[in-house]
Parts: C-alpha cells; structure tokens; sequence
C-alpha cells in the first residue's frame, strides 16, 4: 500500500511539474523587460540595424508601460565549445541574477542553440523568440511549446542567380568565407553548393588567410564570379568585422563579389539578393510584444519571410562594365553618382523655365519687330505716296505759272530764231549778230530746260534717299516755281540767307515740297490784300549752333488764335477749298529729319511759319 501511494505521489508531482509553467505564466504577467543574446560581436553592423528596428518598432507599438532592453554579444563565430559556454554561463547567472526578464530574444541560429542548451541553467520558464534562424536550425532543435520566432533561409540558389546576371557567360563561382563549421547562418551552403556542381567549377577559398584570400581573387578567369559569405575568423587566426573582411580583398578581386548581406552594401561587394536586418527587427519585435502582452507563445507560429531584396552597388557596375538591364527585376541601386539633374534639379527647371520664358518673350518681340517693321514699310510707302499727291497737287496749282514761265523762254528761242533766219537772207549777214542771236538762244533754251528738270524732280515719285546738300541752294531753285506764282499772284518775294553754307542731311525734294507748300500758303493768305502789301519773306538763320531755322513770313491777315494749335492736325484746313494735308505732310517730313516746326502770328499782321533742321557740320565762327 506504501508503494501504491508514493507511486500516485510521483504521477500528480510529475504532472504538477509539467503544468507548472502554464500555470504560472496565467497566474502573473510578464516583467516588462526583453534581454536580446546576439551571437555575434558588438561590432556587428547587421545587430546594429536589427537592433535599431526592433527597438523602434517596441518604442512605437508597446500598449502598455515602456519596456526595458538589455543586450549581450555571445561572439559565437569566434569563441565555441563547451569552455566558452560555460564562461557565459557564469556571467549571465551572475549578471541578470537579481534583473527579471520577461522575454528572451536570441538573434542567430548560433544563439538558439546556446539558449537552448543553458535554458535550463539561466531562465527555464522565460519565453523564447527567435531571430533570423534557418529552417534547418529550427527543425533540429527539440524546442518547448514557449518558443517562437522569426524564420528567414539564405539560399545559395539566390546566390548564382545573381552571379549569373554580374557574369553572363558564369562557368566558375569562387566561394570566400570561414571555414564551415564557424558559419552559422551559412552553414547549409555546404548542403547545397553539390546541386550546382554540374553546372559551374567551383573555386573554394573557404577558410583560407586573408593574404591567400587576395592573391587568388586577383588572377581568377573571366567567366568567374566571386561569393562572399563571411569572415570572421580566417585560415591565419586573424579576427575580422565581415564588411571589413569584404573590403580587405575586394579592391584586389578582378571579378564581381556576389554577397547576401545588407550590411555588406558599399565595401566592395557587388549586390545580390541581401537579407535586411530592419525587417527582421520589426518581426521580431512584434513576436516579443505579443508575449509580453499575455499572448502564449505556442498559439503564435513562427513568421517566416524572405526578408531578401536585390541590392547592388553602383560603383561596382560600373566599375566592371555591367549593365543595369542584365540584374534581377526591383532591382535598388544604390551609391549612384548623381548626375547634374539629380543634383541641381530645381536650380535648372527654374534657369529652363527662365530662358524659355525668355526666348518666348524675345520671339514675340521678333514677331512684334516684323509687324511694326511691315506697319512702317506700309505708313512710309502710303506717306510717300501722299507726299507725291500733295507734290502734284501743288505743282497742277502752278501749272500755270510755269506755263507762263516756260511761254518766256519759248517765245525768245521763237524770236531769236526768225530773226537769224532773216539775216541769213542778206547777201552779206553779219556773223556777230548771229553769234549774239544763237547765245540768247541757247540762255533761253537752259532756262526751259531748268524749269522743266525741277518740274520733273518735283513729280518724281520714288523713295526716300538722304543726301546732304546746302538747305539755301534748295530754297534758290524753289525760286523758279515760285517767281512766276508771285508775279501771277501781285507777291514780292523776299529771300535773305545766313552767310555761309547750311548743310543738312534729307531728302531734297521733301524739303524743297516743305518750303513750296508754306510759300503757297503764304500767298494764299494775302490774296485779299492790297497788291502793295503783298510781301513774302523766305529768310534763313542759325538757331543756336547746331540747327538752322527756315521762316516763311507773310503779311496776310494772319491765323485765327483758336485755330493756331489745330492747323499742323491732319484734315484740318482753314480753307474751304483746302485739304487738311499740306502742312499735316510739311509736319511729318520735318519731324522725320530730326527737326520741329510751328506757326505764330506777327505783332504787325501776318503770319510766320517756321521750321528747324539740325546741321550736319556746325559753320565755324570768324
């Protein structure tokens, strides 16, 4: 009966023991405290990354109060065996003896396996979550219903498919790295290198010193491509960082370095598919919250993710030539030399958008130079037509002044001609006479032939040619028009010119029309006085010493004082018969040689219209 008893006392003890946890872990929550073992160094730049997300993720998602993270490096990849277990060991018990820790993470296969070795020793009923473990170390393990975590697998696979893309005729992969037995996220290349075989020579350089290391990667073949898996220890017993260990050979290697590590970007290696240690921090991280919010680890599965993404170095491309087409879809480059445009992006939209607002502007100020340019041809050519018209129709109101004018010397070439005729009847003519006859007769024929050639240069129509000429030879051979009005008309005509020559630069026959329209105006203001008080003055002076001054002066009746500031308007006319354009056009061609003009009325009576033109040479004083 003894034994029965203490028999049915071990069952219920053994059950007990076994519900114990479940019972604890719903009897009490959780401290809110995380101890991170990372197997690797505290140098490791993948910790530092993982460490970051995962701490950032608990800062931003935890429900509850703040939660305390404590972290050791295990440095497993250096230090093994059952010494260095113990020495952790020890420390651990020592230094977390009095510090409750709700959740254990341990970051790397390496550090699974030592958490479940000492679990027993150190914290036997503190949950378990994973981090970046191999499905080969999870599945050895004969881990206890508390334990989750994060799966993610390194395929060597991933591996030459990058190679394949740096190197597109591959014939052999170099392997770089510890020797096997220190890898522990790598360790089931091993494994999986033999399926490749018939595919690729393979060039092992697993576990040699980092000089060997170097002076094989120099002289490899051409058709070769280089997998870095990582050094932490190499065949010579010197202790590396892996991204360190990376760049030692990686200047000196003479074909492209395929690596599968994030942290391992921008120390040599090429790219390939890396695995991101932010994202694994963050699944981890959210694991590790469920527990510590009450969740039990057995109802939650283990996440398992690619966590991979292509990455390549830029630098690295072009450094062997390879093009970006060649690599994996979603391919991230990364350390790009930026170009101009992605350096000074804004800078140059904004000089493109200010040079082209700038040709749009010069190209409609082009455009409105052309129209303006035609509007002027058409003004000019319809002003020198008007200009003609207003010149004939001057010269038809003297038709017959010149008629009377060209009648004189007709006449005398008539006479002169019969009376030579007369005396060549004679038996014995007398030659001298005839020589006086022929001379009058070639004075009279000049005479018509001038009145006729400055009849023509006044009808002439024609464009504008500035000539430079003395202003007072034109008003002397605007005489032979109008001496034969003024006589027809009762005028004394008055010249008085400035000592000297007046040189002007215009067009002749504009300013001879200028002073032919005035003068006519002149003596059609005076055709209602008396023929005693008829006098028109044509004077010329210097204004100043630059500028001549041409006046016209009458002594008609003068200009009504309300119509004195109107008479230069186009169409405006004080007479009835009058156009409004003659002295609209002497305004124009005035003003288009730089000069002015304007009329006054004379204290006296009459009326004074005068005008200036500037003097191609000043006249110098005596």
């Amino acid at each position: 009966m003894g034994w029965a008893v203490r028999f049915a006392l071990c069952i219920v003890i053994a059950v007990l023991a076994a519900l114990l946890p479940d019972v604890s872990w719903a009897a009490s929550p959780l401290p809110r405290s995380v101890l991170i073992l990372d197997q690797s160094d505290s140098d490791s730049a993948w910790y530092g990354v993982f460490a970051a997300a995962f701490r950032s993720t608990l800062g931003a998602e935890a429900s509850a109060a703040a939660i305390a993270v404590y972290t050791e490096h295990l440095d497993l990849s250096r230090f093994q065996g059952r010494q260095h277990d113990e020495v952790l060991l020890a420390y651990l018990r020592n230094k977390f003896r009095e510090t409750p820790i709700g959740v254990l993470v341990a970051q790397g296969s390496a550090s699974l396996e030592f958490v479940m070795r000492t679990r027993t020793e150190l914290w036997p009923a503190v949950p378990v979550v994973f981090a970046a473990v191999d499905e080969e170390t999870v599945a050895r393990l004969d881990h206890r219903r508390d334990i989750t975590g994060t799966i993610y697998q390194l395929q060597f696979g991933k591996a030459v498919t990058a190679a394949r893309a740096l190197v597109p005729n591959l014939k052999r992969v170099a392997v770089v790295g510890d020797a096997w037995e220190r890898q522990a996220v790598r360790r089931h290349y091993k494994e999986q290198i033999p399926a490749f075989v018939g595919q690729f020579e393979f060039i092992d350089l697993i576990g040699l010193p980092m000089a060997e290391i170097r002076k094989r990667v120099a002289v490899l073949p051409d058709d070769t491509a280089i997998v870095y898996t990582s050094v932490t220890l190499d065949g010579a017993g010197a202790s590396y960082i892996p991204h360190q260990a990376l760049a030692a050979f990686a200047d000196v290697a003479n074909r492209p370095i395929v690596i599968d590590a994030e942290t391992n970007i921008g120390y040599g290696g090429t790219g390939g598919f890396v695995a991101t240690p932010a994202p694994v921090g963050q699944a981890t991280a959210r694991l590790a919250l469920r527990v510590l919010d009450g969740e039990h680890p057995s109802d939650i599965p283990s996440s398992a993710g690619d966590f991979t993404r292509p990455v390549f170095d830029w630098r690295e491309l072009q450094r062997f030539g390879i093009s970006e087409s060649r690599l994996p879809p979603g391919s991230e480059i990364r350390y790009r030399a930026p170009s101009l445009w992605d350096q000074y992006r804004w800078q140059m939209i904004m000089v493109l958008a200010i040079v082209l607002t700038q040709a749009l502007m010069i190209w409609g100020l082009l455009v409105e130079r052309r129209r303006r340019q035609r509007a002027e041809r058409a003004s000019r050519s319809r002003l020198v037509e008007v200009i003609h018209l207003n010149r004939t129709a001057t010269a038809g109101a003297l038709s017959a002044s010149i008629a009377h004018e060209l009648n004189q010397p007709l006449g005398a070439i008539l006479s002169n001609a019969e009376a030579a005729e007369m005396l060549l009847t004679k038996e014995s003519p007398d030659l001298d006479q005839i020589r006086e006859i022929l001379a009058d007769i070639r004075r009279d024929d000049q005479r018509a032939s001038d009145i006729i050639r400055h009849l023509r240069g006044l009808l002439k129509k024609g464009e504008v040619k500035l000539q430079e000429f003395d202003l007072n030879e034109a008003i002397r051979g605007m005489l032979h028009f109008l001496e034969p009005e003024a006589i027809r008309r009762g005028v004394e005509l008055k010249v008085q010119e400035v000592p000297g020559a007046t040189p002007v630069r215009a067009d002749h026959i504009h300013l001879q029309q200028v002073i032919l329209n005035l003068a006519t105006n002149g003596m059609d203001a005076m055709s209602s006085c008396a023929r005693e008080k008829r006098v028109l003055a044509l004077e010329t002076a210097l204004a100043g010493s630059s500028e001549v001054e041409v006046s016209i002066v009458d002594s008609g009746t003068g200009i009504p004082d309300d119509k004195l500031n109107n008479i230069f308007e186009t169409f405006y006319s004080t007479k009835p018969q009058g156009t409004g354009l003659g002295l609209s056009i002497a305004r124009t061609i005035v003003e288009t040689y730089g000069g002015r003009i304007w009329a006054e009325n004379r204290a006296g009576g009459g009326a004074a219209f005068r005008f200036t033109l500037p003097l191609v040479k000043v006249p110098a004083t005596t």
